[in-house]
């Protein structure tokens, strides 16, 4: 089973190839804002799909 993050990540690579501009920047956007969610704190930390759905809804 794939984890939230790695599913965004394939659905960024299918978005890039059908060359959706709006679906490539959305998803970059997410990825970006979970990287930063994942290094913010004294330790970096691999976020689970219940924090990583948390990211996406602020």
């Amino acid at each position: 089973m794939t984890s939230l993050k790695e599913r965004i990540r394939q659905d960024l690579t299918a978005a890039m190839r059908a060359r959706d501009e709006t679906a490539k920047s959305t998803l970059r956007s997410v990825i970006t804002a979970i990287s930063k969610a994942e290094v913010s704190g004294k330790e970096q930390a691999t976020l689970t799909d219940d924090q990583v759905i948390g990211v996406i809804r602020s």
